[in-house]
C-alpha cells in the first residue's frame, strides 16, 4: 500500500513540476511582450529585466500553483484511470478514499507551506519588483496623501489635510485633545499650517501655532513655533505609500490597525487580510474537487473531466472574489468573508468525494 501511495504521489508531483514550469513560462512571455516597449523606451538594462522577472516568479507561484495542482491531479490520476491502474488498485483493496487521503494530506502540507511563502517571501520580492516598476515602467504612486486622521493616543487625534512624504511635511494640521475616553469632551485644539518632521530629534516642529482651550473660560493664544513628541512618526505615514502586496502578513495586520486607530474604514483591508490566509488552501480545495472527477473513467476522456473540474475551480475563484465583495457590502465578519468560499467549496468537495463510487 505504501509503494502504491508513493507511486501515485511521484506521478502527480512530476506533472505538478512540469505544469508550474509551463505556466510560469507562458506568463513571463506574455508579460514581457506587454512591457517590452516600456522597457525599451526607458533603456532598461537587460540585467534589470532579468531581475524583474526573477522577482516576479514568487507572485506568479502565488496564483499559478493552485492551477498546477489542479492539472497535476487531473492528468495524474486521470491517466492512471485510463490505463486501468486505479481499477487494479481498487481490486487490491485500495478504495478511492484511501487513494485520496495521501493526496489530500500532501496538498494540505503544500497549502501550509504556500501560506508561509505568500505571507512572507512574496511581499519581500514584491518590494523590489514594484521599485523596478516605479523606476522603469512609470508606475509611480501619487506623492501626497490627503485627509489623514490618526489616533495618536486614547485622548489625542491628529488630523492632516495633506502630507508630502518627500518633504516630510504636513499641511493643514489640527491636533485635538480630549478629557477622557468614557465621556470625551474637547480639552484643547492645536492648529498649524505646517508641521515638519525632525529626523534628528524624532519630533514634529510646528510653526504659527494656534492653541484653543475649551475649559470653563475658553481661551485662544498663538505660538510662533513649538516642538511636539507624538507617537505618530514620518515612517508611520510613509507606510501608507506601500501597497498591501508589499507587506508581510504581520505588517499588513499592523497597517490595518493603524488605519483603524485613525478612524479609517478598513473593512475591505480586513477582508483582504483574512483572504490572504485562505488563498493558499486553494490547493486542498481543488484537490478535493479534482480527485473524484479524475478517478471516474469516461468515454469522453480527460477533456471532459478537465472541463468539468476547470469550471468548478473557476467558479470557486469567482465565488471567492464575490464573497469578499459581499462581505464588505453586507457587513459580514471579515474572517467569515475571507474564508466563506473555502468553507462552501470544502463542503461541495466532501459531498462529491462521498458520493463517488469507491
Amino acid at each position: 500500500m505504501r509503494l502504491l501511495t508513493l507511486y501515485v504521489l511521484r506521478h502527480i508531483a512530476a506533472i505538478f513540476a512540469f505544469s508550474i514550469a509551463a505556466l510560469c513560462t507562458i506568463f513571463i512571455v506574455v508579460n514581457l511582450i506587454e512591457n517590452l516597449d516600456d522597457f525599451l523606451d526607458t533603456h532598461t538594462p537587460a540585467a534589470v529585466i532579468a531581475e524583474y522577472y526573477v522577482l516576479f516568479l514568487p507572485e506568479m507561484l502565488k496564483y499559478l500553483a493552485p492551477v498546477a495542482t489542479l492539472l497535476a491531479i487531473l492528468f495524474g490520476i486521470g491517466r492512471l484511470t485510463q490505463r486501468h491502474e486505479v481499477t487494479a488498485m481498487k481490486a487490491s483493496g485500495m478504495g478511492l478514499r484511501q487513494l485520496a487521503a495521501p493526496v489530500l494530506v500532501s496538498t494540505a502540507i503544500l497549502s501550509s507551506l504556500q501560506l508561509l511563502f505568500n505571507g512572507w517571501l512574496v511581499p519581500k520580492a514584491n518590494q523590489r519588483k514594484i521599485a523596478i516598476e516605479r523606476r522603469y515602467l512609470q508606475r509611480s504612486p501619487s506623492g501626497a496623501f490627503f485627509n489623514l486622521a490618526f489616533r495618536d493616543s486614547p485622548t489625542r487625534l491628529v488630523l492632516l489635510q495633506r502630507y508630502e512624504p518627500e518633504e516630510q511635511r504636513a499641511y493643514g494640521v489640527a491636533i485635538e485633545e480630549y478629557t477622557g475616553q468614557l465621556a470625551p469632551r474637547w480639552s484643547h485644539r492645536l492648529e498649524a499650517p505646517v508641521m515638519a518632521w525632525d529626523s534628528l530629534l524624532q519630533r514634529w516642529h510646528l510653526r504659527e501655532v494656534t492653541v484653543r482651550s475649551y475649559g470653563p473660560l475658553p481661551t485662544v493664544h498663538t505660538l510662533p513655533e513649538t516642538t511636539l513628541a507624538l507617537r505618530l512618526r514620518h515612517e508611520t505615514i510613509v507606510r501608507l505609500q506601500r501597497s498591501p502586496a508589499e507587506m508581510t502578513l504581520p505588517e499588513l495586520h499592523r497597517y490595518v490597525e493603524e488605519l483603524a486607530a485613525g478612524g479609517q474604514d478598513v473593512r475591505t483591508l480586513q477582508v483582504t487580510y483574512f483572504s490572504e490566509y485562505a488563498l493558499p488552501f486553494a490547493h486542498f480545495i481543488v484537490a478535493l474537487l479534482a480527485i473524484p472527477l479524475a478517478s471516474m473513467y469516461r468515454r469522453a476522456g480527460l477533456a471532459a473531466q478537465f472541463g468539468t473540474a476547470a469550471v468548478l475551480t473557476f467558479t470557486y475563484l469567482v465565488f471567492a472574489r464575490i464573497s469578499q465583495t459581499l462581505g464588505v457590502v453586507l457587513m459580514m465578519p471579515p474572517l467569515l468573508a475571507g474564508w466563506f468560499a473555502n468553507l462552501v467549496f470544502f463542503l461541495i468537495g466532501c459531498g462529491i468525494l462521498w458520493r463517488t463510487r469507491t
